[in-house]
């Protein structure tokens, strides 16, 4: 994943059901205060369905988006939840990373520090050259955001070609507020007790019954 985010050239998307690893966070951050480094754009659940994952990992988010805002420093970063076209929240469940038009990886591993280590996941990751894979690969992206605007595939890829990027083509078309930016409200002592201490959300087994120390974040 590190790896992937460090060479990314132009886009990085990422559709996943968590966003609690500090290490992904910080990379991201790193590569958007770069003056030429690529677009982010991260779709999650607005709240998580569960009381512990809403008390644990929806809190544990909340400073990494404030930190990925702080660093978007050339607004290359969008952090969104989708939404019916009554306004419900949809929950996202999908963990999913495209890196620009090269590689795609689809499975079960969260954006979360138990998938770091302490689950057991497994991905499927395609790595392409050709320009028939590529632009495979863009049609499988453009798709999947399309999907969450509710217009169709070829609209949005014609308006990312045409505005140049992906932020500008969702922005363009997020006018009714199918893909809504993330809330993640005040910063509160137990969101940060929450993320530092990795609570409810170990990277490893040896972890799981008492707490750690705490994560670097900058």
């Amino acid at each position: 994943t590190l790896a992937c985010i460090a060479n990314a050239r132009e886009t990085i998307y990422l559709e996943n059901q968590y966003f609690s690893c500090a290490s992904v966070a910080v990379a991201l951050a790193k590569r958007l205060r770069e003056p030429s480094g690529p677009e982010v754009v991260l779709i999650v659940s607005g709240r998580a369905p569960s009381w512990f994952d809403h008390t644990t990992m929806d809190h544990a988010r909340n400073p990494l988006i404030r930190l990925l805002r702080a660093a978007d420093q050339f607004g290359r970063f969008r952090a969104l939840s989708p939404a019916t076209a009554a306004g419900a929240g949809i929950i996202v469940h999908s963990k999913v990373g495209v890196f620009d038009d090269r590689v795609v990886r689809v499975g079960s591993a969260n954006l979360n520090n138990r998938s770091e280590g302490f689950d057991t996941e497994c991905d499927l990751a395609i790595q392409v050259e050709s320009r028939a894979q590529r632009g495979a690969i863009c049609e499988f992206r453009d798709l999947l955001i399309s999907h969450y605007l509710a217009i169709e595939p070829a609209e949005f890829t014609q308006s990312r070609i045409s505005r140049g990027g992906l932020v500008a083509a969702i922005d363009a078309f997020n006018t009714r507020g199918r893909l809504q930016p993330l809330a993640t409200g005040k910063a509160t002592y137990w969101e940060s007790l929450v993320s530092r201490r990795t609570l409810g959300d170990p990277p490893d087994a040896s972890g799981s019954w008492r707490l750690r120390a705490p994560q670097p974040l900058s």
